[in-house]
């Protein structure tokens, strides 16, 4: 699984990591409150509760970002997290799909 980072998105996550240093950067595929764990959004995490198996995704920027490895399932092999100006949030999308034009940082 390979993640490109755009230079704004790198910049914009790395706004939200100030002050969040000793968090880590998780990809989820958040299902709390869905009704199913089918359902859900994908969204980064900024966190010190990482928990299970969890592998470090290969990304452009070189950014520390991890995946639950049984969450892989809900995302394609290759992906783009952008930044989308005008909704001043992250989008992440692949060749085949945009599977969050609206993706948030949740710092927990």
């Amino acid at each position: 699984m390979y993640i490109h980072i755009t230079e704004l998105a790198k910049t914009y996550i790395e706004k939200q990591q100030t002050g969040n240093e000793t968090k880590e950067l998780l990809l989820r595929y958040d299902s709390e409150g869905c009704g199913c764990a089918v359902s859900g959004v994908p969204m980064l995490w900024l966190t010190s509760e990482r928990t299970g198996e969890w592998e470090q995704l290969n990304n452009s920027q070189h950014l520390k970002l991890y995946i639950h490895i049984a969450q892989k399932v809900f995302f394609d092999e290759e992906m783009t997290i952008d930044f989308n100006e005008k909704a001043n949030t992250l989008m992440l999308k692949s060749p085949q799909q945009i599977l969050s034009p609206r993706m948030g940082i949740l710092v927990k």
